[in-house]
């Protein structure tokens, strides 16, 4: 169906606002091909095309219309992204479109009415949301708006088939959905980026943009994502199909659901006096946070310098508040040692540092992810700088 002369002329007029207002935005929008089509009741967004109702449109105010034009400009620079992989492909695409909203809404746009905006998830990355209504379709709200909304982007319903699919064991780049990513691909996610590094230099890129596509932002990302990204990936990976959430598979869905048992962590943190409480609270803040959207686990939190000096067990909703025993030399084989000798094996120990100490000589079986509070070398595992 061929747009109206009037419609051209108001999506030019829209186009041109946003490319003033909102240059990145603007930029990315100038790429996409606009098509009428009255078998949609509002519009949808894939790839470089937008599709939508010339009826439902023709009613909307023209900040609401850039808002449209906004959305599927964002959607448009994540058809390149893989950040979906092994997730259920409808529940994903409806928490990237909660997560590109708020950008729009934080970013002062007028949304429609229609628009899939919640303000609890302003500030959220996308795997923050997807998390949360992973956990919220277990309730009846969730399986009506499962059933009734409609997806701007597929919509096929949610089987256990229908997920994104996982990388490659071999570190070999994902293939996309259609097979390999062609030379056209290339070249068109390149010229994304480009766009993205003009608006960063001329200081014109939107607020919140590092929530949506993280892989922009790499050369200075932020430690509270990239903890909340390593423990996402850790902790998911103990979620499995086998057996599946049976409530569900009625509808053609298969939740997830947590091995039979319990995933445990272990968190360490480091009292020789070197590491300051204010970056310790920041720290326990923020990993508090990320593990309200996980239902079942223990931590054991241990309080070590030279020796142990303090340790607890934690359940689902205790807080993770550190007693700063100790202030003598760092010593970090005691805290592997009491892992060893006296609890359960842990997934993951996360250990809170300045990295300035004597550590063991091989590394555990388990993960360990080191959280530092200053530039420092670790022999084994991944480390984090907590900086800002």
């Amino acid at each position: 169906m061929k747009q109206s002369p009037r419609e051209q002329e108001r999506w030019e007029r829209v186009r041109a606002r946003l490319m003033t207002e909102a240059p990145y935005f603007g930029h990315v929008a100038a790429t996409l091909t606009l098509a009428a089509s009255e078998d949609l009741p509002t519009f949808q967004s894939r790839g470089e095309t937008l599709r939508y109702n010339p009826s439902w449109l023709a009613e909307l105010e023209e900040g609401e219309r850039m808002a449209v034009l906004a959305n599927a400009a964002m959607h448009r620079v994540l058809w390149h992204e893989n950040r979906g992989e092994g997730r259920q492909r409808r529940l994903w695409e409806l928490a990237t479109d909660y997560a590109v909203n708020a950008l729009l809404a934080e970013n002062g746009f007028e949304l429609p009415l229609q628009a899939r905006y919640d303000a609890r998830y302003r500030g959220m990355y996308a795997e923050e949301i997807y998390a949360e209504l992973l956990e919220s379709m277990e309730t009846e709200e969730s399986e009506a708006e499962a059933n009734e909304a409609e997806t701007p982007h597929d919509e096929a319903p949610t089987s256990r088939e229908d997920r994104f699919p996982a990388r490659q064991q071999t570190g070999e780049k994902r293939e996309s959905l259609s097979g390999e990513e062609s030379t056209t691909e290339a070249l068109d996610r390149a010229f994304l980026e480009q766009i993205f590094a003009r608006m960063e230099r001329e200081g014109a890129l939107p607020e919140g943009l590092e929530r949506l596509v993280p892989r922009y932002f790499a050369h200075r990302l932020d430690w509270r994502q990239r903890l909340w990204r390593y423990l996402d990936a850790m902790l998911k990976s103990s979620y499995s199909f086998a057996p599946p959430n049976l409530k569900h598979l009625y509808r053609g869905i298969a939740l997830p659901r947590l091995d039979s048992e319990t995933l445990r962590i272990a968190v360490a943190i480091d009292s020789s006096g070197s590491v300051d409480e204010q970056s310790l609270g920041r720290f326990l803040a923020e990993l508090e946070e990320i593990l309200l959207h996980f239902p079942d686990y223990r931590i054991d939190l241990l309080v070590a310098d030279s020796k142990i000096r303090f340790h607890r067990e934690l359940a689902p909703g205790e807080r993770l508040g550190s007693i700063l025993v100790g202030g003598g030399h760092t010593d970090f084989r005691p805290v592997f040692d009491y892992i060893e000798r006296r609890l359960e094996p842990p997934k993951l120990l996360i250990y809170f540092t300045d990295a300035q100490g004597t550590f063991p000589e091989r590394a555990p079986l388990y993960e360990v992810l080191w959280v530092l509070n200053r530039e420092g070398e670790v022999p084994f595992g991944e480390k984090i700088l907590l900086e800002g």
